[in-house]
């Protein structure tokens, strides 16, 4: 058998087959590496030459022996068989994956507005990392700053790569979920909670590590794991005494680690750790020493090392950026402003994702520049399409635009990368609820509760947006049975007192808020417990419950807000926004004037969403005029989002209906407001007044219907359908409407002016 293999010449040939593979298997390779083209390029080429090796011994048998012969049918059916073989069974293997060039050259606009050519790496060519802080198993605790000094180090030298994204445990997928497992910090964690909550996070590698002492050297051994399986890929140790050193050493070895290839590690831009942070080891350990009060949220405590590193070394640019970050938390404006500014003034020393980063900030929140902010966002998206801080950070500036379609533009990106993202399918579902899309939001909301069969919050948002959708019946079963999968959850009996309140049931939402009281114990759950007490008490017209509600308010807010935010909600309080109502404007201007001095512009400019109402129920059309100005400025700071423009158009309405003495002219900035928040309960409201004074009876009755089908138990819709019902002679409905009104207010204040108007109505059509 052998001597008929050799006088076909079988084993030659075959040889030579080999010998011919192998040089275009080293030309594919050199085409990879001095074309950028895909790995998976020469994983191809071996799979197909191997395919084709029976062809190829088969042919030389049959036409291998010295002499003329001829091509058969067979031949023919064998080289075809073979073809179609190794075509299948390459589509099968290869089909997916991505066999052109591993980088594409795209034009650019950068965050100043130039037009830059970069090389991108394609999807299927970037990897991410989970990168645990440091674990110290060398007993001495003066070591304990570096379990957060080598992460940044390590994380900050990645973040220059084009080709890697770091990802750490302060990202809130996988914080919130550490600090439900008990852990107040990520340290000690074991590998089998890692594992999972990189999973959680839609990470596919994560690099934990221990650090040890021997004599003056430091000793870090890290270990690369895949987290589908938990595999280790690979474990080095790093010997040295300069961290940051080790740092860098460590960020080159873990891109080899996660196969990044040589040429695109060579291609990247990696300057020393010390360049992009700082060359002060003093300044590197005060800085390291932020990272645990800020995992905590205790945002004094970080700022101090942060300023501590700045004082060390002031082009320190990171330490900067961490003084501005930690500022607005605390709500210190002014430092804040200072720090970005400072942060920028060094920006070569940042890499590039913190500079943009910053650069948002500085942009949407100093420079009163939106447009700017997003034109850096897409940048940054466009750059780094993998990195989920820059998706989220352009969705929350949308979301401070008002532009819900770009919002779930992001979350959409975002949830491309990682289908099971929590954050990203809560957030997704809530910006379409914002956008009054309810049935989307639903669509969401279900996924959010296949992943999460038992999670409450879900339940909670599932019921508010059947509430939306005027679906009582089914929202109270949402909320029925997450009372009973968590019976003493301040959060559920919160919703399901609203919805009580909404339907009529005062009695029954005020049960429920004195379980709520005696539940909650953050001052999260005590603000919200404040917040649905004060909406109690203004719906039954009781002023001293409203006023002690909204002191509870402030006490909470101020223990777990940031003051901008704080400001925000306190300014929206119902005390505020009605107080003409009980005759109290002259003290909620005071309270403005007073929230309006602890923030700047343009965040001080919100404050006239509610002074501007108190001007108008006040009949003060020239201080109207000047709240209206300070609306445009948060217009022009913030966009032009839905909400904020429709408060305008209503402004100018009510300025008209003032100035005239009639709603004329008014009906169209309110029709106009109605049609930019199609769901706002109030601008429907004044404009079923207008329509009612101007009796154009059927929209207005419309417009009344709308609000008590999705509002039953207001006394003061019922008030506007008994002037409806009045002005048309319909005395019956109207002393109906009248007498459920009034059954809600029947303890209200004698000075609370709608039931006062109520009784006086009531009067009129009962002589």
């Amino acid at each position: 058998m052998i001597k008929k293999l050799m006088d076909r010449r079988v084993p030659q040939l075959t040889g030579l087959y080999i010998v011919a593979a192998w040089g275009f298997l080293q030309f594919v390779d050199w085409a990879v590496e001095q074309y950028a083209l895909s790995p998976a390029l020469i994983n191809l080429v071996v799979t197909a030459l191997l395919l084709l090796l029976p062809m190829i011994v088969v042919l030389a048998w049959r036409h291998g022996a010295p002499g003329a012969d001829a091509w058969t049918k067979v031949d023919a059916a064998v080289v075809g068989l073979s073809m179609i073989a190794a075509g299948g069974i390459l589509f099968l293997v290869f089909g997916e994956q991505e066999l052109g060039a591993a980088t594409t050259v795209r034009l650019l606009e950068d965050d100043d507005g130039n037009t830059v050519e970069r090389v991108i790496p394609k999807a299927a060519f970037r990897r991410d990392v989970l990168l645990w802080d440091f674990d110290n198993e060398s007993g001495d605790p003066d070591l304990d700053w570096l379990q957060a000094g080598l992460l940044i180090g390590v994380r900050q030298d990645l973040s220059q790569d084009l080709f890697v994204t770091p990802v750490d445990a302060n990202d809130p997928r996988v914080k919130e979920r550490l600090a439900e497992a008990g852990f107040e910090l990520p340290y000690d964690v074991p590998l089998s909670l890692k594992r999972r909550l990189t999973e959680v996070a839609g990470v596919e590698h994560f690099l934990e590590g221990e650090l040890d002492r021997d004599g003056d050297t430091l000793v870090a051994l890290t270990r690369l794991y895949e987290t589908r399986n938990a595999r280790e890929v690979a474990a080095r140790t790093y010997r040295g005494t300069d961290p940051l050193e080790m740092a860098d050493r460590m960020s080159v070895d873990l891109r080899r680690d996660l196969g990044i290839p040589e040429w695109q590690i060579e291609e990247s831009v990696d300057l020393p750790a010390a360049e992009i942070l700082t060359d002060s080891p003093e300044a590197f350990r005060a800085f390291s020493g932020a990272r645990a009060p800020l995992y905590r949220n205790e945002f004094a405590e970080a700022r101090a090392a942060a300023q501590a590193a700045i004082e060390i070394d002031s082009t320190f640019a990171s330490a900067h950026g961490g003084v501005a970050v930690t500022s607005l938390f605390i709500g210190d404006q002014a430092a804040a402003r200072t720090a970005i500014a400072e942060a920028l003034r060094y920006d070569y020393r940042l890499p590039e994702r913190s500079r943009l980063s910053l650069q948002m900030v500085d942009r949407m929140l100093f420079r009163n520049d939106p447009e700017g902010a997003v034109q850096t966002g897409r940048y940054w998206t466009e750059l780094y399409p993998q990195d989920t801080q820059a998706r989220q950070l352009l969705a929350a500036t949308y979301g401070m635009q008002g532009n819900t379609d770009g919002q779930i533009t992001q979350y959409r990106a975002l949830l491309g990368i990682d289908s099971g993202d929590v954050q990203s399918l809560l957030a997704i579902a809530g910006a379409f609820r914002a956008k009054e899309e309810y049935d989307s939001a639903l669509v969401y909301y279900g996924r959010l509760g296949e992943l999460q069969p038992t999670d409450v919050e879900t339940r909670l948002n599932i019921a508010a947006t059947l509430t939306s959708l005027v679906k009582f019946d089914e929202a109270r079963e949402e909320l029925e049975q997450a009372s009973v999968a968590a019976p003493d959850e301040p959060d559920v009996l919160n919703q399901l007192a609203q919805l009580d309140m909404r339907q009529g049931l005062y009695e029954d939402a005020a049960r429920r808020l004195e379980r709520v009281n005696s539940l909650a114990r953050s001052p999260q759950e005590r603000f919200a417990a404040a917040n649905l007490e004060e909406s109690l008490y203004y719906n039954l017209g009781q002023q001293s419950g409203l006023r002690g509600a909204y002191r509870r308010q402030i006490e909470a807010a101020a223990e777990h807000l940031p003051p901008v935010e704080a400001v925000q909600l306190i300014s929206q309080s119902e005390v505020l926004v009605y107080a003409a109502d009980w005759g109290r404007e002259d003290y909620a201007l005071g309270q403005i004037d007073s929230l309006r001095a602890s923030v700047e512009e343009p965040w001080s400019s919100l404050m006239d969403v509610t002074a501007v109402s108190i001007h108008l129920d006040r009949g003060d059309i020239e201080s109207a005029r000047q709240s209206l100005i300070g609306l445009a400025a948060v217009n022009e700071a913030f966009g032009d989002a839905p909400d904020r423009t429709a408060r305008i158009k209503w402004v100018e309405g009510r300025i008209a209906e003032l100035e005239d003495g009639d709603c004329g002219r008014a009906l169209d900035s309110y029709q106009a407001a109605q049609e930019l928040v199609p769901q706002s309960a109030r601008f429907r409201a004044w404009r079923a007044r207008c329509l009612t004074t101007l009796e154009r009876w059927d929209e207005a009755q419309a417009d009344v219907d709308w609000l008590l089908e999705r509002r039953p138990g207001s006394a003061k819709f019922r008030l506007d359908a008994a002037r409806l019902y009045a002005a048309q002679d319909r005395t019956a409905d109207a002393i109906a409407e009248l007498d459920a009104a009034l059954a809600i207010w029947s303890e209200a204040d004698p000075d609370f002016r709608p039931a006062q108007e109520a009784r006086a109505l009531l009067g009129e059509l009962q002589q």
